[in-house]
């Protein structure tokens, strides 16, 4: 016979269970898969996983930018070294200085993206995951672009399947979804144009997405497929129909920055959902702030391009242009450079960006990532390697493509208003007459 205090005991140990049983049976098993090796990508994935864990789920991450921390209800599966075939296969911007179209360059993305994919699934955890008697999920959670071989996920689990994706999504996503596509109101990502088409840019929209819809697609989904049967089996759903099994979508988005375009309800649009509140700078760098007289010009080609590939040409051009500003410049840089002696220029391996460009410090941002410097309200060069960047340029001070540099002092093609671009050296005349 248990005395009082037994029973007292009893009975808080009951609420506890009871008050807390909410917790433990609304939380999901989620397979989240995210293919990648670009970090500029992975940085908004993350932010939806760190959403995800705070809400009680248990999450199995394959990915190629692990949790900096453990958690209890997180497993990893550490894709990161898919970086090394990137790095080791592509080359983006020493195609861009050989001349290379967007088509040649196209080859060469579809055949790293083939050998990342398959080096990911062959993963050893990946294969006991694949061969796992009593594995189950509740929902897998995709990055979505035709990744079709880890959209086999969702039917080996029987699960509902979300896509997100870091950038718009492609236009045969939204048409997998049911989401409005015309080529002509929504160009794709590689198009050199982005509104206001003429009859001419019109047909060659038509022409390009006809390519992509019977030739392109057609040769990566045949590839893919091949994958998909070597890995799961010869009953797999194929690719063009995995990628209509698609439930809900999330596309990292903002319509005022980008098109706009009618949605079904399944699918929403979560611009900025990676921006965080600016946190304090390391001191040496709040210090080279504070010491600029005129201002702090941050320059940047991101993560997924290698600046140490920029030849000679270039890098004297940047230089040249560099040292004709009164700012300081801050420039991310994956070596070291020699400067020649030049004093209002840094070097850095990595900067927190988003913090950088805090709305409290005193920069202008050159750089290829758009979002985080429209958020931060900071004035922007953008320079264009890839086309699809062009949707995203609405606000920006100046666009560059990089394709142009060998032009006198950077005179370059038309932004995106028509209007045709200065030196960089007149972000100094732009700066005096909007103050």
């Amino acid at each position: 016979m248990w005395g009082s205090k037994g029973t007292v005991g009893l009975v808080v140990l009951v609420l506890l269970v009871t008050v807390e049983m909410p917790a433990l049976t609304d939380g999901a098993k989620v397979l989240a898969i995210f293919p990648s090796p670009a970090r500029s990508h992975q940085i908004v994935y993350r932010a939806f996983m760190k959403g995800l864990i705070e809400r009680g789920h248990e999450l199995t991450i394959m990915t190629t930018d692990p949790l900096p921390e453990d958690h209890p209800n997180v497993t990893v599966i550490d894709w990161s070294y898919a970086y090394r075939i990137v790095e080791q296969n592509l080359d983006v911007v020493d195609m861009k200085q050989r001349n290379m179209n967007f088509y040649q360059i196209a080859v060469q993305l579809r055949r790293v993206t083939r050998m990342f994919l398959e080096a990911e699934l062959a993963h050893p955890d990946v294969q006991a995951l694949i061969h796992s008697r009593d594995a189950h999920f509740d929902v897998v959670i995709v990055e979505y672009y035709q990744f079709t071989p880890m959209y086999a996920f969702a039917e080996l689990f029987q699960a509902p399947m979300i896509g997100i994706s870091s950038i718009d999504s492609m236009g045969m996503c939204h048409e997998a979804i049911g989401n409005v596509m015309n080529v002509v109101a929504h160009p794709e990502m590689n198009h050199k144009f982005t509104k206001d088409l003429n009859f001419f840019q019109r047909v060659e929209a038509v022409i390009s997405n006809l390519m992509i819809q019977f030739h392109i697609l057609p040769t990566d989904f045949a590839v893919f497929d091949r994958m998909i049967e070597q890995n799961f089996g010869s009953n797999m759903t194929r690719s063009w129909d995995l990628m209509r099994r698609i439930d809900f979508l999330m596309v990292n988005a903002e319509p005022a920055l980008g098109y706009v375009r009618p949605l079904v309800p399944n699918s929403i649009q979560l611009g900025f959902m990676h921006i965080q509140p600016p946190k304090a700078l390391p001191t040496d760098l709040q210090s080279y702030l504070d010491r600029s007289v005129h201002g702090v010009v941050y320059f940047s080609l991101g993560t997924l391009i290698r600046s140490d590939s920029l030849n000679q040409h270039n890098l004297n051009l940047f230089l040249e242009v560099f040292k004709s500003l009164k700012y300081d410049v801050l420039w991310k840089h994956d070596a070291d450079l020699d400067l020649n002696g030049t004093t209002n220029i840094r070097m850095e391996r990595w900067v927190p960006q988003q913090d950088l460009l805090g709305e409290s410090h005193n920069t202008v941002g050159i750089c290829k990532t758009f979002q985080k410097l429209a958020n931060k309200q900071t004035e922007m060069i953008v320079i264009t390697l890839a086309q699809r960047t062009g949707r995203h340029l609405k606000g920006c001070l100046y666009c560059i493509n990089f394709s142009h540099f060998d032009r006198e002092r950077c005179n370059v093609e038309a932004d995106v208003d028509g209007q045709y671009l200065q030196p960089l050296s007149s972000v100094e005349r732009r700066r005096k007459g909007t103050e």
